[in-house]
């Protein structure tokens, strides 16, 4: 941390002013892994005799059951918080550049807020919008009302270049989501309440504000917001070994709805990745070219084979055997980059930090579980993160892979979140599709992976269309 640190001071100081913005394709492809690994891993056959580490470890088969006791995360573990990483991330590259063009902290404070409105909204219409597979009503109309309220929801969140275009089309596709509203609790018998929300729209939403607001207070002070990060740690180890310390949070009545520290809590991820963010946009503007040779893909290498070490050896619960081969590529990974030293090393080193100490919270919190998420969860694959983002970053530099099809997933991810559930999860559903391919994964690990990837790829394909037509959802 010192040293990605100093780097980070050092060049915010020397860039921050001088260079133009250009756009981080890491993050896009970041976030996009995430959005294809979130898909698919929702989507993977159910009963397909797939092995365990092909669900969260929390609900493993054969029952799928939820047991908070078992410890241990697997990939699909990994997607939140690589979600809430890239999250942190982006808010240096939305904000700083807003500032710079002349826009006033009122104003981008004030956009904070409405982020948070429109992701709150967003998640309260997702959350009573899912009551609607559990309605009596035949697949065919269930299915189409999935479809048009995708399509409302499509109007209320686009954004176009025309900001009085994107405005009328908001405003329509809001009054129309209130009329079916109505009519959801007509014709379909939905009981629609502020409580039916996506937990994890609404986690995005907290974080969302909060961490814009954290950010916006320590953007021009890296070591302030360390300081901030450490101060959310704490809390997070008092609500978590001394939870008398916060019970007073959940009983914050009327707001409890919106705020809870269960959602809070996600901004150790989110905050770091702040960081992060501030090192990529100073490495974007900066002006010196980067030199990536063999040495540092033999780095990127290393630092994604760490990553991989940890879903082995957290799963299998051989967290010595992990820490003691974690360290050796860490070791080797400062080794190979000490005299070459440049962004891809100052990541790398955050990344290596937070795996490590992560691992070594495993045994205080009795195993590393996502849920309940404990601080071995948070800071392991806060690590794991960055060192995936080395492996991309990497890439990007020796060889400027765009990853076009992962990218524009990751630039247009609320659109990529609700398009299965509510577009072409529908379609396939009416055509007999979906059904047909739900019999044929029973019992089937072919088949189950394949159900999974039909999904999937159908997702890409639409998201990557909308994202080409620079059509995005406000988020």
């Amino acid at each position: 941390p010192t040293d990605s640190e100093e780097y980070t001071q050092r060049s915010l100081k020397s860039n921050m002013a001088t260079a133009p913005s250009k756009r981080i394709i890491t993050i896009d492809i970041l976030r996009g892994i995430t959005i294809f690994a979130m898909i698919l891993c929702a989507n993977i056959g159910y009963y397909s005799d797939l092995p365990a580490w092909m669900f969260h470890g929390q609900t493993p088969p054969p029952t799928y059951e939820f047991n908070p006791d078992v410890p241990g995360i697997t990939w699909v573990d990994l997607v939140f918080p690589f979600f809430l990483f890239t999250m942190g991330a982006a808010f240096p590259l939305a904000m700083r550049k807003r500032l710079e063009n002349g826009v006033s902290r009122w104003t981008v404070t004030g956009s904070l807020f409405r982020r948070w409105l429109t992701l709150t909204i967003f998640a309260i219409v997702l959350g009573n919008a899912y009551q609607i597979g559990s309605s009596t009503q035949p697949a065919v109309i269930k299915g189409f009302f999935n479809i048009v309220l995708w399509g409302v929801m499509f109007l209320s969140l686009v954004r176009v270049k025309d900001e009085k275009k994107t405005k009328l089309l908001n405003n329509v596709g809001m009054f129309i989501m209130i009329v079916m509203a109505v009519l959801a609790t007509d014709w379909l018998g939905l009981t629609l309440s502020r409580w039916n929300s996506d937990v994890i729209i609404m986690i995005l939403a907290n974080v969302a504000i909060f961490g814009g607001l954290i950010w916006m207070f320590t953007k021009d002070n890296i070591r302030l917001r360390w300081l901030v990060l450490l101060f959310i740690i704490a809390l997070k180890a008092l609500s978590s070994y001394t939870p008398q310390v916060l019970a007073w949070v959940p009983s914050l009545g009327c707001i409890g709805w919106f705020f809870s520290w269960g959602y809070l809590q996600y901004l150790v991820i989110a905050v770091a990745g702040s960081i992060v963010g501030d090192m990529l946009q100073s490495h974007s503007r900066s002006e010196v070219k980067t030199d990536i040779d063999g040495y540092h893909i033999a780095a990127g290498i290393i630092a994604l084979a760490a990553m991989l070490v940890q879903l082995w050896g957290l799963f299998t619960r051989h967290v010595l055997a992990d820490f003691i081969i974690s360290a050796i590529l860490g070791a080797a990974f400062v080794a190979i980059t000490w005299k070459r030293r440049n962004i891809l090393s100052s990541l790398g080193y955050f990344g290596f930090a937070f795996m490590l100490i992560g691992i070594i919270f495993d045994p205080i919190d009795g195993g590393i579980t996502k849920d309940h998420c404990n601080l071995a969860y948070m800071l392991t694959t806060t690590g794991m993160t960055a060192l995936t983002g080395v492996f991309v970053l990497a890439l990007e530099l020796k060889w400027n892979i765009k990853g076009r099809g992962l990218s524009g997933c990751g630039q247009n991810p609320m659109l990529a979140y609700g398009v299965t559930n509510f577009f072409t999860g529908p379609i396939l559903a009416m055509l007999g599709i979906g059904a047909w391919l739900d019999t044929i994964s029973l019992g089937s690990p072919f088949w189950g992976v394949v159900r999974g990837l039909v999904y999937t790829l159908l997702m890409v394909a639409v998201t990557c269309f909308f994202t080409k037509k620079k059509l995005f959802w406000r988020s």
